[in-house]
């Protein structure tokens, strides 16, 4: 399975993962120009702005691909989505879900506040 295949499968399995967890997915891959979203959903008065890294071995944490390049990437593109859709009164989060994929097995890890805001 090539890269982008994988990633597509794992962040589907991240919003189903969500979705059973009582978060509305507001929207899949926003993009902006400086960058790209992965998921944007809802739970309660908290918007989560999602990460979603997939890999089918776990020699190395999923989430240090998630370097300060891509945090600052994140970062732009959620103030850019909370300005275009007029958001206020409502927390923030920059979360990430690893998703692991071997042959036989799937291990999804949830991580709240990955990026500090």
């Amino acid at each position: 399975m090539n890269n982008k295949k994988l990633g597509e499968l794992g962040e589907k399995i991240a919003k189903f993962y969500l979705t059973i967890n009582n978060f509305q997915i507001l929207k899949t891959n926003f993009r902006y120009r400086f960058g790209e979203i992965d998921i944007i959903a809802q739970k309660g008065k908290c918007i989560h702005f999602v990460e979603v890294k997939t890999r089918v071995n776990d020699y190395i944490e999923a989430r240090e691909a998630i370097d300060k390049n891509k945090q600052k990437h994140i970062l732009n593109c959620a103030e850019f989505y909370i300005y275009k859709n007029q958001i206020e009164n409502m927390c923030i989060e920059f979360d990430a879900i690893e998703v692991y994929i071997k042959e036989n097995s799937l291990k999804i890890n949830y991580i709240k506040q990955i990026i500090e805001n």
